[in-house]
C-alpha cells in the first residue's frame, strides 16, 4: 500500500498541483519491480489521479489498483490538496474489506509505504488486521521524528496522526528507513526492538548510468536552451515546501551578485508558482529554468548537464538524488540536515553547509566552481558509494530475508 507509486499511465496523466511527485513514486516502484522479479507477486493499492484506469496489469507479477474518495480541491504545500492521502488510505482499505475473502487465499504481508502522513500506515495496519497478515512499515518520512504543524489545519489533526504513526511502527513485523539515523532514532526513540529496525536505501535502479544517452543529452539541451558553455548549478525534485527550493532560488540571487551562472531546477510541483514568483521578486527569473515534470529515465541526462548539485531540503532522511548525483560524477552541495552527513562527507565526498543561510551556501557554490580540481576529487570520491552501497539488487536481498522471517513467524 503506497500513496504515490509511479507507472507509464500514470505518467501521461500527472497533474503536479494534484500529486506533487518525488522519490516515493520512483523508489516504491523500483523495490516493487524488484521484488516482483523475485518471485513474490505484487498487488499494488495506490492514489487514483484523474484520468488512471483502476486496475492494471502493469508487469508480470504486478497487479495495480488505484483507489481515491473524492476531495476538495483546497491546496495543501505538501499533499496536492489537503486530505489526499486519507482519501487513498479509506479507499484502499474498503477494496481490501470488499475483496477480503480472495485477498486472504492471495496475500502474505502488508509493505505500507508511508509518506509522514498519519493515514498511511493507519489505514495499512488496518488493512493487515482484516487480512491477518503482518506488516511492513517502509518510512519514507516519519512524522513523529522530522515533521512540526505550520497551519492551524495540521496544528489539529497532527497530535492524531502521530500517535497512529508511532502505534503502527511500534507493532509492525518489520520496520524499514532510508538511513542509519532514522533507524537508531525509531529503536531509541519510540522504543522498537533493535532487530525489527532495518535501513533499507537503494536506487531507483541498478542501470542509472545507462540511460544517459548523447541522444537524450542532445534533446534536454535544445529544449531547455543550454546550448552553451555556462556553468548550470541544478537542483532535481519536486517543487514543495519540504525541499527547500525557495532557499535555492535565494542561492541563485546571491551567486547572481558574484558571476554569471545558470540556475536549473530538473521537476515540478504544487509551489512552482510561488517559486517563479520568487524569481522575478529577486530579480533571477531569467537566470532560472524550471524544466517541469521529466521522466525518469531523463534525469541522469539532465545531471549531466550540469557542472554542479545542490540539495537545500529542509529535511531529508536520506536524499536518493544525492546518489544520483554521484553516479554521474558531479560534485553535490549540500543543506547539512537530518541524515544527510551519513551519505555527504564534508570535503571527502561533497560540501556541506549550515541549512537556510543562501550567503553560506552561495559561497560553497562559488568555491567548487572556482576549483576544478576540488570538484573532480569530490566526484570521484563520492563515485564508487552508490554501487557499493545502495544497490537495487542487495535491497531486494534484504527485503526477501525479511519477507521469508514475517512469513516463517506468521
Amino acid at each position: 500500500m503506497t500513496p504515490f507509486y509511479l507507472y507509464a499511465d500514470h505518467q501521461k496523466l500527472w497533474q503536479p498541483r494534484f500529486d506533487p511527485m518525488g522519490g516515493m513514486h520512483v523508489l516504491g516502484h523500483a523495490i516493487v519491480t524488484e521484488m516482483a522479479r523475485r518471485g513474490f507477486p505484487q498487488r499494488v493499492l495506490t492514489m487514483a489521479p484523474p484520468g488512471v484506469p483502476k486496475d492494471l496489469q502493469t508487469a508480470p507479477n504486478i497487479s495495480v489498483h488505484a483507489r481515491r474518495l473524492p476531495v476538495l480541491p483546497i491546496p495543501s504545500k505538501l499533499e496536492g490538496y489537503f486530505g489526499l492521502v486519507g482519501a487513498w488510505a479509506k479507499a484502499s482499505l474498503l477494496y481490501v474489506v470488499r475483496n477480503r475473502e480472495k485477498l486472504r487465499r492471495e496475500i502474505g504481508i502488508v509493505h505500507a509505504h508511508c509518506d509522514g502522513s498519519g493515514s498511511a500506515p493507519a489505514y495499512a495496519y488496518a488493512a493487515a488486521k482484516v487480512l491477518d497478515v503482518p506488516i511492513v512499515s517502509h518510512i519514507y518520512s516519519c512524522r513523529s521524528l522530522t515533521q512540526h504543524p505550520t497551519t492551524v489545519f495540521e496544528q489539529v489533526v497532527d497530535p492524531l496522526a502521530k500517535s497512529a504513526e508511532k502505534y503502527v511502527i511500534q507493532h509492525s513485523g518489520a520496520v524499514l528507513t532510508l538511513s542509519d539515523k532514522v533507524r537508531e532514532q525509531i529503536r531509541d526513540e519510540l522504543h522498537v526492538p533493535d532487530d525489527r529496525v532495518h535501513r533499507l536505501a537503494h536506487l531507483v535502479t541498478d542501470k542509472f548510468v545507462g540511460h544517459d544517452t548523447p541522444e537524450r543529452r542532445e534533446e534536454l539541451r535544445r529544449k531547455f536552451g543550454l546550448t552553451d558553455d555556462k556553468p548550470t548549478v541544478l537542483y532535481v525534485g519536486r517543487i514543495s515546501s519540504e525541499k527547500g527550493v525557495d532557499w535555492f532560488v535565494r542561492t541563485a540571487a546571491e551567486v547572481a551578485k558574484r558571476r554569471d551562472c545558470r540556475f536549473l531546477i530538473a521537476g515540478d510541483g504544487p509551489q512552482r508558482a510561488d517559486i517563479e514568483a520568487l524569481a522575478r521578486q529577486l530579480g533571477v527569473a531569467d537566470k532560472l529554468i524550471i524544466t517541469g515534470f521529466l521522466l525518469p529515465e531523463y534525469i541522469p541526462s539532465i545531471i549531466s548537464l550540469s557542472t554542479l548539485a545542490v540539495l537545500p531540503s529542509l529535511y531529508e532522511e536520506l536524499g536518493v538524488v544525492v546518489l544520483e548525483y554521484m553516479l554521474m560524477r558531479r560534485p553535490v552541495v549540500a543543506h547539512d540536515v537530518s541524515g544527510v552527513h551519513k551519505l555527504v562527507e564534508h570535503m571527502k565526498t561533497g560540501v556541506l553547509v549550515p541549512p537556510f543561510d543562501p550567503p553560506k551556501l552561495a559561497d560553497a557554490i562559488e568555491m567548487v566552481l572556482d576549483d576544478p580540481e576540488l570538484a573532480r576529487r569530490l566526484a570521484e570520491n563520492a563515485e564508487p558509494i552508490p554501487a557499493r552501497e545502495y544497490s537495487l539488487a542487495s535491497a531486494g536481498a534484504r527485503l526477501e530475508a525479511i519477507y521469508l522471517s514475517l512469513m516463517e513467524e506468521s
